[in-house]
């Protein structure tokens, strides 16, 4: 049972946390009309990390905390201390201060913490966060998409580097495996069927092959007389490589013969479109599934840069990542 004398402590020691947390405020709301998020964020890791210097005094702690702050607004509310109490026990200064992570909203930073389930997953969401310029609910889809998981992935193959100059660019340009959560799998009978959905949800396309592409065609002609004409499913390109990007779609597994289409119209669009200014033509396949063999060897020795890639629909992403991360143990 706690004596008088104890009680008389715990309510100095209090007293003085609840004023260091007041000035902490007040010196942050000054700074704040300079930049205002960061501050922010100083101010929540601040706060939570003297409620964690009395984290053996409960949650009654916090709850008086609360009503005492009142007067400074809903930012600290109950529910928000516990949030700034995990963010100060899952962070250090310097992975929130000195990366990312001080410049980016705090409703997205909870998401971020409760939606992870490691520490590593939290710093990558961060880190991807700032460097994409994703809002909320872009996190939020990331998240559905298994994002962190599929980043932790190898590659199933390989590009061919374009030049010194481009290399780094072109080794980021494609993913092991994209996905495909706007179209509806029960609806994909055919390629036919496949190559119209993507078509129907460019934007969507686009956005899951990452930033700096642009449209240039959809099922893009090359004609070669009146009576041979080919069609390449999309035509894209890149404004950070600068380069075109011939994209064919599959809706079964790789087979060797594949490349050799892709590679055709790759150099046909080097010769009929590619100016001095560009970089070399790139080829991407998609497929159903890709054997990492096979589509290595078939790229073994290639001078073309070409890279072949798996998509997956939302429905198949879980049971394909949890075979994927298995096989890497």
């Amino acid at each position: 049972m706690t004596n008088k004398k104890e009680l008389n402590i715990l309510e100095k020691d209090y007293a003085e946390d609840l004023n260091k947390i007041k000035q902490t405020i007040r010196e942050n709301q000054y700074k704040a009309m300079v930049v205002v998020n960061s501050t922010m964020i100083l101010t929540y890791y601040q706060i939570g990390s003297i409620i964690n210097q009395r984290k053996q005094w409960g949650n009654k702690y916090i709850e008086r905390l609360a009503n005492d702050l009142k007067e400074y607004g809903k930012g600290y509310s109950k529910s928000n201390l516990f949030y700034m109490v995990q963010f100060a026990k899952e962070f250090t200064k310097k992975e929130i201060f000195h990366q990312p992570g001080g410049q980016i909203p705090w409703r997205t930073i909870i998401e971020i913490m409760t939606k992870s389930s490691t520490h590593e997953e939290m710093i990558w969401y961060i880190n991807q966060t700032h460097r994409n310029g994703w809002s909320r609910s872009m996190v939020l889809n990331q998240f559905k998409l298994k994002a962190y998981q599929r980043s932790l992935l190898e590659p199933t193959t390989s590009s061919t580097i374009i030049d010194n100059t481009a290399s780094d660019l072109t080794h980021e340009l494609f993913k092991d495996t994209y996905v495909f959560d706007f179209l509806d799998i029960n609806n994909i009978k055919n390629e036919r069927d496949l190559k119209n959905k993507m078509l129907e949800n460019i934007l969507d396309v686009l956005k899951e092959l990452g930033s700096g592409f642009s449209l240039v065609g959809k099922e893009f002609e090359i004609k070669v007389d009146e009576n041979e004409i080919y069609k390449i499913d999309l035509l894209l390109y890149h404004t950070k490589i600068h380069a075109y990007i011939v994209i064919e779609v599959k809706v079964r597994k790789f087979h060797p013969k594949d490349y050799g289409q892709l590679v055709f119209y790759v150099n046909a669009i080097d010769i009929l479109e590619k100016t001095e200014e560009d970089h070399p033509t790139i080829g991407l396949l998609l497929c159903k599934d890709a054997n990492r063999f096979v589509a290595q060897t078939t790229l073994k020795g290639s001078s073309i840069p070409v890279g072949i890639s798996k998509y997956k629909f939302l429905e198949e992403l879980p049971e394909y990542l949890n075979k994927r991360l298995k096989e890497r143990k």
